[in-house]
């Protein structure tokens, strides 16, 4: 896993409604569907705390950056 790929996941976590939603199934498997290379630890570190925090923060979001 590099920086990029965690960066690039947290940023699609921040815009993207659907698939924050997906997110609070299981981190593991989203990174799995949809190609997002962190290890088991790296996605066990992400935890439902840490997608309401993100939930929060994305409704704070100017709209025009965000995918609906």
């Amino acid at each position: 896993m590099s920086q990029e790929a965690l960066e690039r996941l947290l940023g699609r976590l921040l815009t993207d409604d659907t698939f924050r939603k997906e997110s609070e199934k299981s981190i593991a498997e989203l990174c799995r569907e949809t190609g997002y290379n962190l290890n088991a630890d790296e996605q066990k570190a992400i935890t439902y705390a840490d997608i309401i925090r993100i939930d929060i923060v994305s409704k704070q979001l100017d709209k025009n950056i965000k995918r609906f």
